[in-house]
């Protein structure tokens, strides 16, 4: 069984003679990509505390954990003074950048003592029950049932292999797909069709941000940063052996429907 100190302690020996506490945040209803996107937020929940419970330590090892006993790696902190702020106790904790590659990678089952949230790192042994790969950005939760910032975007085609069950289901399908300016609310309605589906035409917003729309163009080259607001999803799949014309008067539709030519980017 591979166990968290014994892959720890095979990567570096910082920890083995320090005071060390595992500490594990529960967001039950967060998925993997909400997690990590929200990173600065739960590193700034973590250092705020209503009790001194990082005092008589040197590091914090931190997960997030669901309902269940699966707990993700969320960081390393080497911890530092403290001051009080509103009575609370508000900790300087800085990431040991040498194990960051494991954040958001390694899930350990925490055990059966869920209700204990932090715990000591050298009597608590835990199981590693999976070590996910680089780039992995959570599993597929179906067609319908997500949007893509920019950075999710590029991250998921720069690395097919990690999210294998993401480019399969796009490559399968064609479709009718939504890009949303979150900082203006207008939208661009565009279609998919070819051999590698929706996981094709995406692969060319993740290289060149535009794809080459003549409206995508324009604002970008009126402000260079506008795709850090943009939003991904699929309005509609469609069957691999849908005509151009068909998917053609249901791209029409949905502009239609969405007002995206007089008030959006079409």
């Amino acid at each position: 069984m591979l166990t968290l100190q014994g892959l720890l302690n095979s990567q570096t020996d910082l920890l083995c003679s320090a005071k060390v506490k595992l500490a594990r945040h529960k967001e039950s209803s967060a998925e993997y990509r909400e997690m990590i996107k929200h990173r600065d937020g739960l590193l700034e929940y973590q250092r705020e505390q209503g009790h001194p419970v990082f005092h008589n330590c040197n590091y914090v090892i931190s997960f997030v954990g669901g309902d269940r006993r699966r707990s993700i790696l969320f960081g390393i902190f080497k911890v530092g003074n403290f001051e009080m702020r509103n009575g609370q106790y508000y900790y300087d904790l800085q990431e040991v950048d040498e194990l960051s590659y494991l954040n958001n990678r390694v899930v350990i089952n925490w055990g059966n003592n869920a209700i204990a949230w932090h715990q000591w790192y050298h009597t608590q042994i835990k199981e590693v029950l999976e070590i996910l790969p680089p780039g992995y950005i959570g599993s597929f939760p179906g067609l319908l049932n997500f949007t893509l910032d920019f950075a999710e975007l590029q991250k998921l085609v720069h690395n097919p292999e990690a999210n294998a069950d993401w480019k399969h289901h796009l490559s399968a399908v064609n479709g009718i797909y939504m890009i949303l300016d979150t900082s203006t609310g207008k939208q661009y309605i565009g279609s998919a069709y070819g051999q590698a589906g929706i996981w094709q035409r995406w692969s060319n917003y993740a290289d060149c941000i535009h794809g080459g729309n003549k409206e995508l163009i324009a604002l970008y080259e009126s402000d260079s940063t506008c795709h850090r607001h943009f939003l991904y999803s699929v309005l509609q799949p469609l069957p691999s052996n849908i005509t151009q014309r068909e998917i053609t008067q249901l791209e029409s539709l949905y502009k239609r429907k969405f007002g995206s030519r007089a008030h959006g980017l079409n």
